[in-house]
């Protein structure tokens, strides 16, 4: 069952992970794209701290609407409309409700993951933060058990997908420039993402 303080504290978690991150997050993307990444994760990072203290923000749907509004508000590439679209479809994806059952978890995360493919070409195995989303969404949709074993799921196999992609060669963005030579290193979309589930499912 997850309820607004569950969710906050889940958050709060994430954003502390991802802004600690963010240097590394600037030295990736700094191999094939502008080395920007990590900045501009970090500015989502300190709107994510800003926003979950806002106490009229008092509803799952009213917080995930507001974050996914601020995200799509700032510079720097396209993360920030990327994980706006993620964080908006969250909210889409639930009523004003209080507390979340399993199956509303889902469908939360199934209205993500539609949002995304509708502003979206990137398919899995073509080196974006697909490749760790994705598996992520699925995880949560099929994994039965716990909120804490449904987001433990999650957080593993976006690691793995982020993991994969030092594999892969690049299919959009500027590192697709790189083709062959983008082998080697992993995508820095794909690992904010997976450094997102993994701060999530730390503060169960």
């Amino acid at each position: 069952m997850l309820t607004l303080p569950i969710l906050r504290k889940m958050l709060h978690s994430a954003a502390t992970e991802l802004k600690a991150n963010s240097k590394y997050l600037c030295e990736l993307d700094g191999v094939a794209g502008d080395g920007d990444h990590g900045i501009t994760i970090g500015r989502m990072a300190d709107v994510m701290q800003e926003l979950l203290d806002v106490t009229t923000l008092n509803t799952m749907r009213s917080l995930l609407d507001a974050l996914g509004d601020a995200f799509m508000g700032i510079n720097g590439g396209s993360a920030g409309p990327l994980w706006g679209t993620v964080f908006t479809g969250m909210a889409e994806g639930i009523d004003d409700q209080a507390e979340l059952t399993d199956l509303e978890l889902r469908k939360m995360f199934t209205q993500a993951k539609l949002d995304f493919m509708d502003i979206s070409k990137a398919k899995p195995g073509d080196k974006t933060m697909v490749d760790a989303l994705y598996p992520a969404i699925d995880a949560i949709i099929e994994t039965q058990g716990s909120l804490k074993e449904i987001m433990d799921a999650a957080a593993a196999v976006a690691k793995a997908g982020a993991e994969a992609t030092s594999q892969m060669v690049a299919r959009f963005g500027r590192a697709k420039n790189m083709g062959e030579r983008s082998i080697g290193t992993k995508d820095p979309g794909a690992v904010s993402i997976a450094i997102l589930f993994d701060g999530m499912a730390k503060a169960l």
